[in-house]
Formats: structure tokens, C-alpha cells, sequence
């Protein structure tokens, strides 16, 4: 017996250690790739920045070892290690567009595969990114079915709103929007600017679709958007962008960062240091008819820059901290100068700060993060006729928050539980310069929220999501004040307000849904997810201009509530083909829209209806979503899909007894029931080339579905884009890319007759570090 105690002790000695070692690169390009997971046996390891793995001391014998990376397919390689030998291997892995199942965040607010959620998730990997012609982040999610991205002008847009499912095209708020899992939508008017979010920051784009409120509260009520940025994988890294295009338009991108430590594993510091700068001349976005009876109309430009720095630190998953600052200045002119320097313009400053804090303590998951908002608005708007008129809007708008999650598996079960603390505030001005007028508009907002998510495996194909969530809005310090009023504003003293008791409203959202899943290459899900939204300051305790119109402060408005019941599947029949569906129905309660008081003013550009915020009965909204992928080789990819949706005023409550309108079965406003995108991507040694088509059908202009005489028309007309986008390496580190956005110049139209810029050409030059 002792004699084989001490064979046994010494064999690792007598017997020499082999060695099996490599590199691992894209199978198309050939670019080494780091960062990727390698297995044998029970060892693993991590590429380095130039794609090599190494393992010693192996014994002879058979291994499998499997290679695992985000966004490419898995590749497995059996080696057989005899006698004295060290084998070398070069691994050539494949993309894999369709069958990404990426592990996300957003849906669960814990890590888990988007194979395993029962729900619809679409996944923007940064392959996609690459390939799509797009300035600005927002663009991206256009070729998504069931997503509205209302961006009238391009980059000359002052704000852009993407919607999901027929929840009204102009309704930011509705929709969530995090970067890095942190909210960026305001509390003032629910909006995001997407502007801030370079193109060249973002590593992938998660999307939720239908309410999130289980689990993020009021703003998720039609779905969730999580934007997640490049983290640095070698010890220097970095790419120099310049970029020159349609209307003299110039752009600057820079992005360096860096992992001080072993870059081969999980642990140590990274930092990061990001800035982009835009400007363009511009164009006149406004009508043939302005243009002749407005003598003080000039383009619309723009002139942007934004800088970014983050500091962060990991130790594999025990401990991770980050620390984000973000600086951003945009300027753009809306096209119209009198006397002015600089004529009609919008300017945001936004100071946005961000912390992450996240660990693993035994089988507990812990997630902690701190936000802070500042945006500066001001709004320059100036104008004669027979008398000259100016007057400046300033906002400060504030939001800062709490945000915890914390996740403890136990067999089948996988629990997630939490808190939210928020608060949103505003503090507005519109000082008139040629009169004695100054209108204030200020209110507050805390939110407060308590969450818990069961995720069961109920077998090893079956698996069941529950959640519930109370959520908790107080208003307050709401007031809308005149002070020394003269013509320009008399008619707004009846709209004069100063609310003495808080006001405060509470809900439970709850989530449950089912899948089955029987193998990899099919899955069938259905579930209930109820959502719930407080409405916003903006339409609590301000009275201004909106696109089309003028709107009235509501202080009074409740929230709104959403039961949304969903089916969907996933389907493989061939290996490279990949057919999805989703059918979902919405009732909405107490829905929040805008209605027409019935009376009008001149807006300067004709007379608008006067709007209010106002709580509807309800609301019906169904439809279904349709995808389909294919990669015929591993070099190209194609997807279409389709969408429609149905969304109408189910019930209606006038505003008054006397009022004549009744919008019983009338159509949701700037909601499209037919929309469709295609597209395919080649990626080659030669060149990479991407080209992306988009159909969106015809939306209604106003709440009564009639004639409107700037539009000619009781809707918006189809249109259709074809976007295409070019690039190709030509040194080691040097790439070029041409975008061609909206090929054949279809013309879009506004609310108020402008048109959007056409065709939109873009020459860059790239250079990587």
C-alpha cells in the first residue's frame, strides 16, 4: 500500500507535462481575437490582445477543447497529445449574426441568455453596429420590428423619441432608455437626447420589449433599451475618426483606453477617454411656402462636442467598480434669424455622472448604482411680422437616483429582489425680451420602488418568470406663474397655477410569463407583464408650444396603466436560418394623450389646435412582429421582418359636457400599422458592405383623425429609404467608410410642412491604435 501512495505522488514527476498552445482569429478576416474563452478539461483561460492561449503541463491522452466568444459561433477542436510533444493549433472561428445568445441584462436585471428569457429580446451586436449607415445611435433601433424612431431632420434634429408597439411615435417616456444599465430618461418630459451617446462608444444594444414596469418602474411601461459601451481588452487601445459629408459637415472622433494589470485575465483597472465633435453648415428645412412669405429664414446647423471619462476596476467577479463623466454641448439652429447673433436656436449643456458598484459574495450577485443629471436647456426663439418679438426658454433639469438589485440561485430557482429611489426636477423660464412677459414653470418628482423576480426552471424545458413590483410617485413644488403679463401671454392667466398639497400615486406591476423550449433550435413563450406610468413635469406644470400645436398644463392628470398578453416563438428549421414571431394585445387604461381643447391659435406658421394632456378611457392596441435571418456563409448575413400594429381610442370621456368631440375609435396619432425593413451585410477581405431598406406606412397627424391644412392631409405619407454603408482596411491600422443615407432623396415631412435633409453622404477615415 505505501509503495502506492508514493507511484501515485511522484507520477506527475516521472511523467513530463505537455503543452497545447495557439492562436485564435476571425475566420474571415483573419484579425487575431481576444478576450475569447478557451476550456480543456477543467482549466480555462482567456485570449491576449493577440488572440494566443497556452496550456502546460498536459499528460498524453485525448482533449476536447471548446472556444467560446460573444458573437461568434462556438468552435470545438479534439486533440490527441502522444509522446514527447507540444502541440501548436490555429483556430478559426465563425461569426454568428443569427444565433447570438448573448448574455444580457436588461430583461432580468440579472445575468441570463436571451435563449432562456421567456419574452422578445432583440440584440444590436456591435457586428451590426459596424455595418449599418447611421450617425447617431438612435438610428440603429429603426430596423427593429415594432420600433418608431421619430427623427424628422437627421443630426439637425433638437430631439429624437423611439417608441415600441403602437405606443405613439412622439412618446419617449413610455420607453426606457439606460446606458450601462443607469436611466438617461428625464423626469421632466420623460426624453432622452440621444445626441450625447457617440456611435463609436456603444458595444451592443439590448431591447425589451413590451412592459418592463415588473421590474424598472414607470418609464418601462412599453419596453426597455439598455445601451452598453466598449470597455478597453489590451493594455492601449484607441481609434482616431474623421468624418466629412452632405451640407459641409465635418465630425471628429476620438477614443482611447486602456486595463493596467494582466490583460489576459479579469482583474485590475481600466480607464477610458472618448470625445467626438460635430459641425455642419446645415440646410433650410422649412417649406416652399414659409420660404416665401418669411424673408429671416436661414439652414439649420449644428455644432456639438462631447467628452467622456471612466475609471473603472475589476477582480473577476468578487468585486467591480466604475466611475463615469460625461460632458456634453450641443447647438443647433431651427432656421430663422432677425436680429439675433445667431438667430432661432436650442443649446443643451448636460453634466451626467455615473457610479457602478457590483460583487459576488458566495452564491449572492449584489448590484449598486448612483446617477446624477444636470441639463442645461435654453431655447432662443425670435421672429417679426408686423412686430418683432424674442424671448428665451431656460430649463435646469435635475435627476439623481439609487438603483440595487441583488441575485441568489438555489437550484432551479434563480431569485432577484430590489429597491429604486429617484427624484426628477425642473426649473423653467420663459423671459420675454420685447415685452414685460416672464412665464415660470417648475415642479418635482420622487420615485420610489421595490421589486422581487423569480426565474424557475421548472424542468430542463420549461421555464417560468414571475415578478412584482410597488412602485411610489409624489409631485410636488408644482406652479405655473406669469409675472408682469402683456399681450404676448394674457391669454395663457386662466392656465396659472400653484399646487399646495403634494399629490401622489402608487401601483403594482406585476410579470409572469412561460416558455417552453424544447431544444436549441426551437422555443415557445406567452405572458401577462403589467405596466404603470405617472405622467411627466412637462405636462403637469408647463404650458407652451409642442410640435403642432400649443399645450396646456394639467396638473391633475393620473397615471396611466397597460395589460399587455403576449405569445411568441423562435424557430431553426435549417441550420443558417432562423423565423421568429410575436403577437401581443394592449389595453390601456387612463391613458395618457393629447386632446384638442377645441380652440386654436397662430402659431406663426398657420393656426394650431390647442392641446391638453388628458386622461382617456382606454385604449386597444394589438399586432405582431415577423423575423427572419439567414446567413448563407459565414461572410454574409440577411434579415427582414415586418410589423403591424392596430392602435385605437377604445373608449373616450370629453373634457367637458359641451365639448362636440368624441374620439371613440379613432387612431393613435403618429403610429405606422404597416412597417417593414430588409437588409444584408458581406464582410470580406476586400471590402465590408452593408444595406439596409425601410418601409414605414401611413400615420395619422391629430387625435381627430382630419384634414390638417399644413399636411394636406388626415396622415403622414409612407416612405420609403435605402441606406447603404461601405468600408474597407487598407493598412494594417487605417480604415475608410463611405454612408449613403436615404439613396434615392425621399422627401419627409413634419407637422409644420419642413422637410428632412435627403440624401446624406459621409467620407471617413479611421485609425486604430
Amino acid at each position: 500500500m505505501k509503495l502506492k501512495i508514493l507511484l501515485i505522488l511522484l507520477l506527475p514527476i516521472l511523467v513530463k507535462g505537455q503543452s497545447i498552445s495557439g492562436f485564435v482569429k476571425d475566420s474571415v478576416s483573419g484579425s487575431p481575437l481576444a478576450g475569447v474563452n478557451v476550456v480543456i478539461e477543467n482549466k480555462g483561460s482567456v485570449t491576449d490582445a493577440n488572440g494566443a492561449f497556452k496550456f502546460l503541463n498536459l499528460q498524453n491522452g485525448k482533449y476536447i477543447i471548446s472556444f467560446t466568444s460573444i458573437g461568434y459561433k462556438k468552435t470545438i477542436s479534439k486533440v490527441l497529445i502522444s509522446g514527447n510533444s507540444n502541440i501548436n493549433l490555429e483556430i478559426l472561428m465563425s461569426k454568428d449574426e443569427i444565433y447570438l445568445d448573448e448574455i444580457v441584462v436588461s430583461a432580468t436585471r440579472s445575468e441570463n441568455r436571451i435563449s432562456q428569457i421567456p419574452g422578445r429580446i432583440n440584440m444590436i451586436s456591435s457586428e451590426r453596429i459596424s455595418m449599418v449607415a447611421a450617425q447617431s445611435v438612435d438610428e440603429f433601433l429603426q430596423f427593429l420590428p415594432g420600433v418608431q424612431v421619430s427623427r424628422s431632420f437627421g443630426i439637425f434634429s433638437t430631439k429624437s423619441s423611439v417608441t415600441m408597439r403602437g405606443l405613439s411615435g412622439n412618446e419617449q417616456a413610455r420607453t426606457l432608455v439606460l446606458l450601462d444599465g443607469i436611466p438617461v430618461n428625464k423626469a421632466d418630459g420623460g426624453s432622452v437626447n440621444w445626441n450625447l451617446i457617440s456611435t463609436c462608444d456603444v458595444e451592443r444594444v439590448e431591447v425589451v420589449k413590451g412592459p418592463g414596469s415588473a421590474l424598472y418602474g414607470g418609464n418601462a411601461m412599453g419596453g426597455i433599451i439598455n445601451v452598453i459601451t466598449q470597455k478597453p481588452t489590451s493594455s492601449i487601445q484607441g481609434n482616431l475618426t474623421a468624418e466629412y459629408g452632405t451640407y459641409n459637415t465635418r465630425v471628429l472622433r476620438l477614443n482611447l483606453g486602456g486595463k493596467i494589470g494582466s490583460i489576459s485575465s479579469n482583474k485590475g483597472f481600466y480607464w477610458t477617454a472618448n470625445t467626438f465633435y460635430q459641425n455642419s453648415d446645415g440646410y433650410i428645412t422649412q417649406s416652399e411656402a414659409d420660404r416665401k412669405i418669411n424673408p429671416f429664414i436661414v439652414k439649420s446647423n449644428v455644432d456639438e462636442k462631447d467628452i467622456n471619462f471612466r475609471l473603472g476596476y475589476n477582480n473577476s467577479d468578487k468585486f467591480n467598480a466604475e466611475a463615469n463623466l460625461s460632458i456634453y454641448d450641443g447647438t443647433r439652429g431651427t432656421g430663422e434669424k432677425v436680429y439675433q447673433p445667431n438667430g432661432n436656436q436650442t443649446e443643451y449643456l448636460t453634466y451626467q455622472f455615473r457610479t457602478n458598484l457590483s460583487g459576488k459574495v458566495g452564491g449572492l450577485k449584489w448590484n449598486t448604482s448612483l446617477f446624477y443629471l444636470n441639463e442645461n436647456y435654453m431655447k432662443v426663439t425670435e421672429s417679426k411680422k408686423d412686430d418683432y418679438s424674442w424671448y428665451n426658454v431656460t430649463s435646469v433639469r435635475q435627476d439623481m437616483g439609487l438603483l440595487s438589485s441583488a441575485n441568489y440561485s438555489l437550484d432551479r430557482n434563480s431569485f432577484t429582489a430590489g429597491f429604486d429611489i429617484r427624484n426628477g426636477q425642473v426649473d423653467a423660464s420663459d423671459i420675454y425680451y420685447t415685452s414685460t412677459d416672464k412665464v415660470d414653470n417648475n415642479g418635482k418628482m420622487n420615485f420610489y420602488g421595490f421589486y422581487a423576480q423569480d426565474d424557475i426552471s421548472l424542468t430542463e424545458k420549461v421555464k417560468l418568470l414571475v415578478g412584482l413590483r410597488y412602485d411610489l410617485a409624489r409631485f410636488y413644488d408644482g406652479s405655473f406663474i406669469i409675472y408682469n403679463p402683456s399681450a404676448e401671454t394674457t391669454f395663457l392667466r386662466k392656465y396659472v397655477f400653484s399646487i399646495a398639497d403634494d399629490k401622489q400615486w402608487g401601483a403594482f406591476s406585476p410579470r409572469i410569463s412561460l416558455q417552453y423550449r424544447p431544444n436549441d433550435d426551437f422555443r415557445i413563450y406567452g405572458g401577462y407583464s403589467k405596466g404603470f406610468r405617472p405622467s411627466v413635469l412637462d405636462d403637469l406644470c408647463r404650458t407652451g408650444r409642442i410640435q403642432g400645436g400649443l399645450k396646456i398644463a394639467n396638473p391633475n392628470l393620473k397615471p396611466e396603466y397597460l395589460d399587455n398578453f403576449e405569445v411568441g416563438s423562435d424557430y431553426s428549421p435549417l441550420k443558417n436560418l432562423k423565423l421568429s414571431t410575436s403577437l401581443y394585445y394592449s389595453k390601456g387604461k387612463d391613458f395618457l394623450y393629447y386632446v384638442s381643447t377645441g380652440d386654436s391659435i397662430d402659431m406663426g406658421f398657420g393656426k394650431r389646435p390647442i392641446m391638453k394632456r388628458s386622461n382617456i378611457s382606454s385604449v386597444n392596441i394589438y399586432g405582431g412582429e415577423f423575423e427572419v435571418s439567414y446567413s448563407p456563409a459565414p461572410s454574409l448575413t440577411m434579415f427582414g421582418n415586418y410589423a403591424y400594429c392596430h392602435a385605437k381610442i377604445s373608449d373616450y370621456k370629453p373634457l367637458s359636457a359641451s365639448d362636440p368631440v368624441n374620439l371613440k375609435d379613432k387612431s393613435l396619432t403618429d403610429v405606422p400599422q404597416n412597417s417593414f425593413s430588409v437588409g444584408a451585410f458581406l464582410k470580406t477581405k476586400i471590402i465590408n458592405a452593408g444595406i439596409t431598406c425601410r418601409y414605414t406606412g401611413e400615420m395619422f397627424v391629430n387625435d381627430q383623425n382630419i384634414y390638417d391644412e399644413i399636411v394636406l392631409s388626415n396622415k403622414y405619407p409612407a416612405w420609403f429609404k435605402i441606406d447603404i454603408r461601405l468600408s474597407r482596411d487598407i493598412y494594417k491600422h487605417t480604415n475608410v467608410g463611405l454612408n449613403i443615407q436615404n439613396i434615392f432623396d425621399k422627401k419627409v415631412y413634419d407637422s409644420k410642412g419642413a422637410v428632412g435633409p435627403g440624401r446624406f453622404i459621409t467620407f471617413g477615415v479611421g485609425v486604430r491604435i
